[in-house]
């Protein structure tokens, strides 16, 4: 099996002047990343990393993530980056748990690993602080390039040789180290290639994290592994993405639900409907409500869902490009390529028949290793190499996958089982929701309720009442929440995506 990094390296060959990645305007060809990526391959094996060591990112979006993720690559090292929200009890649970021999950070971000790195039981051999000050086993990046070529043949893989550990969010417990291998990510990024038809005419903008499994296989493999660009924002923020799909003429737009809600919202969205061409967009991390899917595909290319799992690479599902198949409202399409197979099976691993509910297995050269130090989560998950993702689902008679819910945030009250998503779908069919979350809470007779947790578009109203009977007059009463909680603004993922376990955590500070 090749290195992953070397995709790179194709593409720099093919195309050496090129422009591969625009950070915030400034910008960077396949040569300039390539023999940046060789640099810190160098700086890190004169460092001491050798073939399976891990260096941990704690990086922002910024240019240098690219240089420093091909880097490791390159070394046959595994590159950990990690969501630059958490703070230090978090990070000390991941450093402790991955045991990175080297920290990548910048000047502004690098309090909280610093705590850690100051500690005497600390694991970590060195830092290295993008615009810092270089100290005791810490150098500044500039020191770390100092006098390294820019020449790096890389290292030989194996097929099943870990590339990147990302880590899971961590909202039903302690987050779990996904070991995604070169093979997975290479793979993945390829179904992602063949299913947009990406070439390197292809320019695509974007403001996700880069690292989150979205971004690293869903834009940058897809889009760099065919010579194509990448423009990639340090935020986001809806007038900059219009901006830069208008000035560098984009072809493509990857985002998710919120993203696009905000896109839609902008008061000069048809001022930049005229102005933009895309030829394809992709929504997913958490299913993106019909409404928006509609007030979108009004105005640009049809946006095509699809779904996916870190443990997965993480693409699973993608709703065919326009033209090249039915794209189904609800649902998150069919398998990205044929040889990914999937299943939806009851608790004793049966397949359910069409239509009825199960929970969805996937089984590919896209899944997983297994999880970090934890053999026995690994067992749970991966049974006779099917992949158990926790998400209920059913399967249409053409294939396609609708996803009700995770199995634990199904509510059971009174017997029955609710799944809060088919609720939020419709509440956003309310004209005044703008975000919608529905979560169970304790009750002595019933067992769970549903509550809705809503945030109301800007400039509209709604009561409690409102919301109920709104629901009580379209969908069945036992499915009807019984409280409505009003928020200016529902908790999020560092993606967009929108978080219940702090809804429920913020909730209890509320009288409901």
């Amino acid at each position: 099996m090749i290195n992953l990094a070397t995709y790179l390296e194709n593409s720099t060959i093919a195309h050496p002047d090129k422009t591969a990645v625009i950070f915030d305007d400034e910008k960077w060809t396949f040569r300039q990343i390539n023999e940046r990526a060789n640099a810190v391959a160098n700086g890190l094996r004169e460092m001491g990393v050798t073939k399976g060591d891990r260096v941990t990112l704690f990086l922002p979006n910024c240019t240098e993530f690219f240089f420093w993720y091909f880097g490791i690559l390159k070394i046959g090292a595994i590159v950990n980056p990690l969501n630059v929200m958490l703070r230090e009890k978090e990070l000390d649970y991941l450093i402790d748990d991955c045991k990175p021999k080297v920290v990548v950070t910048t000047r502004e971000l690098s309090p909280e690993p610093l705590k850690i790195f100051s500690r005497d039981d600390c694991s970590v051999d060195k830092m290295v602080i993008l615009g810092g000050d270089t100290g005791e086993n810490i150098l500044s990046f500039e020191a770390f390039l100092k006098n390294q070529s820019p020449e790096f043949d890389s290292v030989p893989v194996e097929a099943d040789d870990v590339a990147a550990i990302l880590y899971t969010s961590g909202t039903t417990g302690l987050p779990k180290g996904v070991m995604l291998t070169h093979t997975n990510l290479w793979v993945n990024g390829r179904h992602c290639a063949d299913w947009a038809e990406t070439t390197y005419k292809d320019i695509t903008v974007c403001a996700l994290p880069l690292f989150h499994s979205y971004a690293i296989t869903h834009v940058v493999a897809e889009l760099l592994m065919v010579g194509g660009t990448v423009v990639w924002l340090s935020r986001f923020d809806p007038t900059d993405c219009f901006e830069a799909m208008a000035k560098y003429q984009a072809t493509a737009f990857h985002g998710v639900g919120t993203i696009y809600y905000a896109l839609v919202n902008h008061p000069k969205l048809d001022e930049y409907a005229k102005k933009i061409n895309l030829r394809y967009c992709v929504t997913g991390a958490a299913a993106t409500p019909e409404p928006i899917l509609k007030a979108w595909n009004e105005k640009f290319a049809n946006l095509s869902e699809g779904y996916g799992t870190t443990e997965a690479s993480p693409v699973v599902f993608m709703n065919p490009l326009m033209g090249k198949g039915v794209q189904k409202a609800n649902s998150c399409g069919v398998p990205i390529v044929e040889e990914i197979e999937v299943a939806a099976v009851d608790v004793d691993n049966n397949p359910v028949k069409t239509g009825e509910i199960g929970e969805l297995v996937v089984r590919g050269s896209n899944i997983m290793k297994a999880y970090w130090n934890k053999p026995k989560a690994t067992a749970e998950t991966i049974i006779d190499g099917w992949l158990h993702t926790g998400d209920l689902v059913y399967f249409d008679a053409d294939g396609y996958c609708f996803v009700k819910d995770r199995i634990k945030d199904m509510i059971i009250t009174g017997g029955f089982n609710i799944y809060p998503k088919e609720i939020e779908d419709f509440l956003y069919t309310h004209p005044a929701v703008g975000e919608a979350q529905v979560v169970g809470m304790k009750d002595k007779v019933k067992g769970e309720l549903a509550v809705a947790c809503i945030a109301l578009k800007p400039g509209m109203s709604a009561t409690q009442d409102e919301i109920i009977t709104f629901c009580k007059n379209n969908i069945a009463a036992y499915k009807t929440p019984r409280k409505v909680v009003f928020f200016d603004e529902l908790p999020k993922t560092a993606t967009g995506k929108l978080e219940k376990l702090s809804l429920k955590k913020m909730l209890e500070t509320k009288t409901v």
